[in-house]
């Protein structure tokens, strides 16, 4: 499961994703099968860090987008 936001990633995103993967776990996946999270923003504070501090499963990215204007 992915979850992509755009800009800063709040806590109760964990939730979120927490019901998606739940949702996933119950209605998708086989028998023993793991499911796993990810979560990617732009930027993270302190109040998803600790709520993740708690969580299996649930992996943080953050991104960087640049790019480049060219004339012509």
């Amino acid at each position: 499961m992915v979850e992509l936001k755009k800009g800063r990633v709040s806590d109760n995103v964990v939730g979120q994703i927490q019901r998606y993967m739940g949702y996933i776990k119950d209605e998708l996946a086989e028998a023993g099968q793991e499911v796993k999270g990810v979560i990617i923003g732009l930027d993270d504070d302190i109040r998803i860090r600790r709520a993740l501090s708690v969580t299996t499963n649930i992996e943080f990215y953050r991104y960087k987008v640049s790019f480049k204007l060219f004339k012509g």
